[in-house]
């Protein structure tokens, strides 16, 4: 691993004049569980890492009526699965970054560091999708609130400005009934990257839906939404028009995990399960 140097700040602002210092030197060291490794990989040679977890702001995790759910950049997977506000009204991201690794690394791992990834198998954000979360980012500008669609470009491509830092996730209150399930295919049970996954949501009656790991973002399933908004009575036979509908608007690729085929079968199989289970904490 190429010598690097390692900084600690302690406040927003300090953070902010490290990154607008170094430029494309500099990293940001959060959990960790993918910067490392690209590290060690010699994937990456940072010339300076820029620790952020003693960043007070970053720390937070907490919830409010007026404002939601606020995830902070620094909380761990576990923090946000054990949270009792989490589980009671956000559940489906709970149980998400549930399938995140193995218990000791989402004792590092982030939700946002899972979004700043931007992979397209990231497993908690699908959820994030379908619960309209925005990303709180700083700068010495000020605060601004990026829709979540709106913050990943691609790839490992974020749409952060020079200086700029990710501060958390807000997504808003959720009113009224609700409930919500994602539904994970992967090669293992355990400790895998998804092959495909679904994300289904309901509130008062309206249906949101989210893909992942079938293109180069997380895609909204927008056709089956409408279709499954226009459902009196969802079973497993009402389902099979949503389905069909979902099947024909990922595009998935062939590699190493699934071919194509495979994908687009498993989006459907996937659709019905996570929409099912969702129904089931409806309340």
């Amino acid at each position: 691993m190429k010598k690097f140097q390692y900084v600690k700040p302690s406040t927003l602002d300090e953070v902010s004049d490290i990154l607008l210092k170094y430029g494309d030197e500099a990293r940001i060291l959060n959990g960790g569980t993918d910067l490392l490794v690209r590290m060690r990989d010699k994937m990456i040679t940072p010339g300076v890492v820029v620790d952020i977890k003693s960043v007070p702001e970053l720390r937070e995790l907490k919830y409010t009526k007026e404002e939601g759910l606020f995830i902070g950049a620094a909380v761990t997977m576990n923090e946000v699965i054990c949270s009792d506000f989490v589980l009671e009204r956000y559940r489906i991201l709970a149980e998400a970054a549930h399938e995140v690794g193995s218990y000791q690394l989402r004792n590092r791992a982030t939700v946002v560091g899972n979004v700043c990834n931007a992979s397209p198998s990231g497993d908690t954000i699908a959820p994030l999708y379908v619960l309209s979360a925005k990303v709180k980012i700083f700068s010495k500008d000020g605060i601004r609130l990026v829709p979540i669609e709106e913050f990943i470009l691609g790839v490992r491509k974020i749409a952060l400005n020079p200086g700029e830092v990710v501060m958390g996730l807000q997504i808003p209150d959720i009113e009224g009934k609700s409930g919500g399930a994602y539904y994970k295919h992967s090669r293992r049970k355990d400790v895998d990257l998804a092959t495909v996954g679904v994300a289904a949501f309901c509130n008062e009656g309206k249906w949101k839906i989210a893909y992942s790991a079938v293109a180069p973002t997380i895609l909204r399933g927008h056709k089956a939404e409408e279709l499954l908004n226009k459902l009196e009575k969802i079973d497993e036979e009402t389902l099979i028009p949503a389905m069909d509908a979902a099947a024909s608007e990922v595009s998935p690729i062939s590699d190493v995990r699934a071919s194509k085929e495979y994908r687009i079968d498993m989006v459907r199989i996937g659709l019905k399960r996570a929409v099912l289970a969702a129904l089931e904490q409806y309340k």
